[in-house]
């Protein structure tokens, strides 16, 4: 939080947005602090195979991956990163779809309320395949088979994944615990997990 010579008047209508749509927490933080690997990103196409690889234009191999996120964080003065928190129980079951989609629709409406604010270049990023969360009962992605618009280009955002970004730093320099159940084997039956977002400002 250090260093923000932005307005406060300009960031602080952008978390309260978050808020307002059901993101747990939202935080503003320099950008040059988000961490981008490329093995990370490998991670979608290398060794481990996704299984939504090449199934939706918001992920791997239709993203510009860590090279192009560079080039935009190198645009950018701060960010804003969204949480939302959830009972391991929740995380590890059907649930889980209706809080990927509440994601989507979080950073993208806090996108679309900064470029009104001013940062027009604002790029929103969640989690998770667009293909499984938004379009499970078509066959294809219209914009990957048919090169046509998306079905729900107002709420469907990039995977941070395929960019490369290290989420669990993501959620550190945010001044959160970067820790998660990653399981549905915990015997503590008040284990909380999270899923995250973020909004590039420019």
């Amino acid at each position: 939080m250090e260093n923000i010579s932005i307005s406060e008047n300009q960031l602080v209508p952008l978390t309260q947005e978050a808020l307002r749509l059901g993101a747990t927490s939202a935080a503003i933080i320099l950008s040059k602090e988000i961490q981008v690997k490329d093995n990370l990103a490998a991670l979608c196409n290398g060794e481990y195979i996704c299984p939504n690889y090449g199934l939706a234009a918001s992920c791997s191999p239709h993203v510009g991956g860590p090279a192009e996120f560079r080039k935009w964080q190198a645009q950018s003065e701060h960010s804003v990163t969204v949480k939302i928190e959830l009972p391991t129980s929740v995380m590890f079951s059907d649930e889980r779809k209706g809080v990927m989609q509440l994601l989507h629709q979080i950073v993208a409406a806090v996108e679309q309320k900064a470029i009104e604010t001013g940062f027009g270049k604002s790029k929103a990023f969640a989690g998770g395949s667009c293909k499984e969360l938004f379009c499970e009962d078509h066959e294809k992605c219209c914009v990957v088979a048919e090169n046509k618009p998306c079905r729900h280009m107002d709420v469907v955002r990039p995977s941070m994944s395929g960019f490369g970004i290290d989420v669990t730093r993501l959620m550190l320099s945010s001044g959160w615990p970067g820790q998660k159940a990653e399981n549905s084997n915990s015997s503590d039956k008040d284990a909380t997990s999270w899923v995250a977002g973020l909004i590039l400002l420019a």
